[in-house]
């Protein structure tokens, strides 16, 4: 029997490289969050449902009338004549809003109203007949009604149209003035309890950025109630 035949072992000269740690990942650089576009107002809703407007047919009909050698005179009408957003803490909005309510509802009997600078929340008896019935329809204005929600509650009813609208007008700036740098101001309407000695028509709150808030009670008329310092 042969004997086996064994190759001399010889070590590679050239071996591969050990490998190293892991290069760590380069961190992604951070991107801010896109921001929201901000609501359209009632002005952009309301010129993107137009289907024409009549200043641009005007300005049509004068450019077919120059091309035939006609003399043209346009008469454009007024900015008071165009529909514009309604800002329902002051007196020509609040009116608007409570026309508004008296047209769709066939009455201005109301529960609660939140007047904000750009729009108003109004819940409205469901059967304003019948003060037993709980049931209430809830509106939102903001130069137009809104699709009513639903809910329930039991405040007094009282009229919407007894709240003078030119008092309106004056009352965040009283309030805002009890707040450091002031952002936001809105109205709370609403009828008085009968058994209140001190009665408080309208509560009106002002707030900064820190979250203190300042609000102040009237009467119907305007009259200052109770003031409640900022806190």
């Amino acid at each position: 029997m042969a004997p086996p035949q064994w190759k001399q072992y010889s070590p590679d000269d050239s071996p591969d490289p050990e490998e190293g740690p892991a290069r760590p990942r380069t961190p992604t650089p951070y991107r801010p969050p896109k921001q929201p576009r901000p609501p359209r107002t009632v002005d952009e809703r309301t010129v993107r449902k137009r289907s024409f407007h009549p200043v641009g047919l005007l300005i049509a009909a004068g450019g077919v009338a120059v091309a035939l050698g006609a003399p043209v005179i346009l008469s454009v009408a007024g900015s008071e004549d165009s529909p514009a957003a309604e800002e329902p803490q002051t007196d020509r909005g609040f009116d608007a809003l409570v026309a508004a309510l008296r047209e769709e509802t066939g009455s201005t009997l109301a529960r609660n109203a939140v007047i904000y600078p750009d729009y108003a929340v109004v819940d409205v008896p469901y059967r304003p007949d019948d003060p037993a019935d709980e049931r209430e329809l809830v509106y939102h204005w903001d130069g137009e009604l809104g699709e009513p929600g639903k809910d329930t509650g039991d405040d007094v009813v009282f009229d919407l149209a007894d709240v003078d609208s030119a008092v309106l007008d004056g009352l965040c700036p009283q309030v805002e003035a009890l707040v450091e740098d002031p952002e936001t101001c809105y109205l709370m309407i609403s009828g008085p309890d009968p058994e209140d000695s001190t009665p408080a028509w309208i509560s009106v709150y002002a707030s900064n950025d820190f979250r203190q808030t300042a609000y102040v009670e009237f009467g119907l008329d305007g009259t200052v109630v109770e003031v409640h310092p900022a806190s």
